[in-house]
């Protein structure tokens, strides 16, 4: 797909559905050229089935998480197709271990969770980053969610899941750190909220879209934006 010389372009993952589809579609409705994957070339021509007719700048790329190769493969099509990425939304996530005690959970579990939802986000955002330092320009939100708040932990269980998002909170404010040299390159972690998602279920109170809101407004901050923030419904939320 040809973009505009001028327009954004922004890498959504685990953009088929749930939080991460309506990520896409909400920025691509900003005029953002959005590239949206999926962990296969069906699920992502669906995506764009189901966004056709609403006239928006969007494509897709397979890209699978758990394998770092795949994450290399995304990148070279970034790079060569684009030459630029200005905004990385790393949605893509597992909760395979939801409500179990972390007593009885496997450590092949913890590690496959810890691979997807930790290390896959930051061979991301360790490739991409030579492109948004050349170009002085950058916007990464990494999902997380409330449950990682050690300050608000009122209950046990989900032990991989939760670690995971606590890794990645603390991987956003450490990166964060790093960046103090490029201002206008922005790292934060946001909390969509419990949302009618494949994870959430049916009974969540808020739309998928709603959990979207945040991700979408740290995605497009302006120069006076923060980094290195943990965000829910725009307000900082406790670590």
């Amino acid at each position: 797909m040809t973009i505009a010389a001028d327009q954004k372009v922004a890498l959504v993952t685990g953009a088929n559905r749930g939080i991460g589809y309506e990520t896409a579609r909400l920025l691509a409705k900003q005029g953002i050229h959005v590239l949206a994957t999926a962990r296969d070339a069906q699920k992502g021509q669906l995506l764009l089935e189901r966004l056709d007719g609403e006239d928006l700048s969007i494509s897709t790329f397979p890209y699978e998480a758990s394998d770092p190769a795949s994450a290399q493969a995304l990148f070279k099509y970034v790079q060569k197709t684009y030459g630029r990425l200005d905004i990385l939304v790393n949605n893509a996530g597992i909760a395979p271990d939801q409500w179990q005690s972390g007593f009885q959970l496997s450590t092949d579990v913890f590690k496959q969770v810890m691979e997807i939802n930790v290390y896959a986000p930051l061979q991301l955002i360790q490739l991409f980053m030579p492109l948004m330092k050349q170009q002085g320009y950058g916007r990464i939100v990494n999902l997380s969610t409330e449950l990682a708040s050690l300050t608000n932990s009122e209950m046990g269980s989900t032990l991989a899941y939760r670690t995971s998002k606590g890794a990645l909170n603390t991987l956003t404010k450490l990166l964060a750190l790093e960046l103090k040299e490029y201002p206008d390159i922005k790292i934060n972690a946001a909390a969509p909220g419990w949302c009618k998602t494949a994870l959430g279920g049916d009974d969540a109170p808020r739309s998928a879209e709603e959990g979207a809101d945040t991700v979408v407004w740290l995605a497009t901050l302006d120069d006076n934006g923060p980094s290195g923030g943990f965000y829910r419904d725009r307000a900082i939320y406790p670590w």
